[in-house]
């Protein structure tokens, strides 16, 4: 039986999550931190109705975030 390796995927995740929490830590300060793709400051959009995230005005950055209220 072959044993599968997930190092190189799970390394990938854990960067990408840490990126994605080190973004939200920043904009929850009040710095503003810019799409990586068109450069638009991202905006936090807290809502009650499960519509939380982070998001750029052209849509290119969408994190989806669960707040409980």
């Amino acid at each position: 039986m072959t044993k599968l390796d997930f190092s190189a995927i799970n390394k990938s995740s854990a960067k990408s999550f840490n990126a994605q929490k080190n973004m939200i830590k920043k904009i929850g300060k009040g710095q503003t931190v810019l799409c990586t793709t068109c450069k638009q400051p991202l905006q936090l959009t807290v809502s009650s109705n499960h519509e939380s995230g982070l998001s750029c005005s052209k849509g290119c950055t969408n994190i989806a975030l669960e707040v409980e209220l």
